[in-house]
């Protein structure tokens, strides 16, 4: 499970008058409202509906939402996307941690490694409107603040443990403010934040290619050109090996190919088409390779899921070759 990520919706043109937040909160609102009518939804984000209309075309774009005569509907795509993010929200009650009336607490699965000492996460929060934010991790079954293994004392964030289902590793940002719609807002933002993070794995291994280089030493790349084109579905192989697949800012993956990468790398040429079988049937793609001496060694692509059929793109096998 990995915090929603949703970068893609603000690949290229001008900034748009929406944040992370809302996008997460039109999944909310429409998996717990649907169907809902986009003006409906707009007074739910309390944006204008040109900004709601923009994301729910995106997210009927990418296979996430139907567009039904009643209104708004979350595929199944959309609802497995939501379930599986690692994000959840529960209004609490805290003593002597927090700062403001209303509190929401927000669950983020596996991410504690991430967090350094909490400030990040506090002035993301604030910046989106909140009084102030308190982050928690868990580490050897205990409630603790980041960098201090002793506090709190457990007894003050055992609602905490009423509340969610803890494990080691994972990560708890509680937004505090003067209304608890400021709260969650504050403590989503923070949490979604926590998704857009480098990896180290942009910054270790070799990024010296070759013919032969496998798919280990290609994620390194495949995920920072993941990044770069706003989280597209991407692929990267070597001439002689296998490579990965990343979507959603994770190498989903790692023993990648398909015929379209393997016709960029025969002929030593740019190939753009829409694919015909496999998980992005209905997709547009181009893959681009990377040569030397006149051969390729390697090929990129990239998957263009804002156009074309995607409406049962993710319930297919996610090995199938396309």
């Amino acid at each position: 499970m990995m915090p929603l990520t949703f970068s893609s919706y603000f690949a290229g043109g001008p900034t748009p008058k929406f944040s992370f937040y809302h996008i997460w909160k039109a999944y909310q609102v429409i998996d717990s409202q649907g169907p809902v009518g986009r003006k409906a939804l707009a007074e739910a984000l309390q944006i204008g509906e040109g900004s709601t209309r923009t994301i729910l075309d995106k997210m009927i774009r990418e296979g996430s939402v139907e567009n039904t005569r009643r209104g708004a509907v979350l595929t199944e795509r959309g609802r497995k996307r939501l379930e599986t993010s690692g994000v959840l929200t529960q209004a609490v009650e805290l003593e002597g941690i927090t700062l403001g009336k209303h509190n929401c607490a927000v669950l983020v699965k596996g991410m504690a490694e991430r967090i350094k000492l909490g400030c990040e996460q506090r002035d993301e929060a604030v910046r989106s409107g909140a009084t102030g934010a308190t982050t928690l991790i868990i580490r050897d079954g205990k409630i603790v603040f980041p960098g201090d293994d002793n506090f709190p004392d457990q007894e003050s964030v055992a609602p905490l443990r009423r509340a969610f289902e803890l494990e080691d590793g994972d990560a708890i940002i509680i937004g505090s403010a003067f209304s608890y719609e400021m709260a969650e807002k504050g403590a989503v933002t923070a949490a979604l934040g926590i998704g857009n993070q480098s990896r180290r794995c942009w910054t270790e291994g070799t990024t010296l290619l070759s013919a032969d280089t496998e798919a280990d030493d290609l994620k390194c790349i495949a995920l920072a050109m993941h990044e770069l084109v706003g989280r597209l579905p991407l692929a990267m192989r070597s001439k002689n090996q296998y490579g990965v697949r990343c979507e959603e800012g994770e190498v989903v993956d790692s023993n990648y190919s398909g015929p379209v990468l393997e016709e960029a790398l025969k002929k030593s040429q740019i190939i753009r088409r829409t694919a015909v079988s496999g998980p992005y049937r209905g997709v547009p793609v181009v893959v681009v390779p990377i040569m030397r001496k006149k051969e390729a060694i390697a090929v990129i692509g990239i998957f263009d899921i804002t156009r074309g059929s995607f409406t049962d793109l993710m319930s297919r096998a996610k090995k199938e070759r396309f």
